[in-house]
């Protein structure tokens, strides 16, 4: 589980449109995506106007790179294989904890705040944003399905269940916290525990492992 990008080796034109993207990332964080402008974006990244529309065409097509982003640093950040001689319930605590994590994150969750209003505001801008970065899969889904094949979980359809598991947390961590200010919700480790158990309440097999 990792939280930032491996650098890898980049060219400077490579490690200039990341610093435009991260710079429009603090900048509609800061001062929200429709009073914010591309002036501002290119002051806060160090450079031209024109070099800023070089890399990004439009205002919208950075808001859709920033989507991009983020799906892809949270699909790797809560990517965590199956394995069978970890009990079941201590696997999906880990996702509870990568769930809080990311709303102790002040960047993530500038940008899930900064996205969640620019979308609302802009449905058509979701969708397209949406529709350029499909993804490379569902970690949560890809675990429950080797869950099921190993027969700790009964999940017919990973994809629905990862969709209840996603919503159980989402809806005890991520949206208390993007409404409230970003605090993590009080609850604990009984909360975190309840949250599992009304998952494998649902999908454990009657004969688990």
């Amino acid at each position: 589980m990792n939280g930032s990008r491996s650098p890898g080796r980049r060219g400077p034109s490579e490690k200039k449109r990341e610093s435009i993207l991260e710079a429009a990332i603090r900048v509609f964080s800061r001062g929200g995506y429709e009073a914010s402008s591309m002036d501002l974006v290119a002051r806060e990244a160090d450079a031209s106007k024109r070099t800023v529309y070089n890399y990004f065409p439009s205002k919208d097509d950075l808001l859709r790179q920033i989507a991009g982003r983020f799906a892809r640093e949270m699909r790797e950040f809560k990517r965590f294989e199956y394995d069978p001689a970890v009990p079941i319930e201590v696997q999906l605590l880990r996702f509870a904890d990568a769930e809080i994590e990311v709303v102790r994150n002040e960047r993530w969750m500038g940008m899930i705040r900064l996205l969640v209003a620019a979308f609302v505001s802009s449905p058509e801008l979701a969708r397209s944003a949406v529709a350029r970065d499909p993804g490379s899969g569902d970690p949560l889904a890809d675990w429950i399905r080797a869950a099921d094949r190993a027969g700790r979980l009964h999940a017919p359809e990973p994809d629905l269940a990862a969709a209840v598991f996603r919503a159980l947390l989402g809806g005890a961590y991520t949206w208390p916290a993007v409404y409230g200010g970003g605090f993590v919700p009080a609850g604990g480790e009984a909360l975190r525990r309840e949250l599992v158990e009304t998952f494998l309440a649902r999908y454990r097999p009657s004969a688990a492992p």
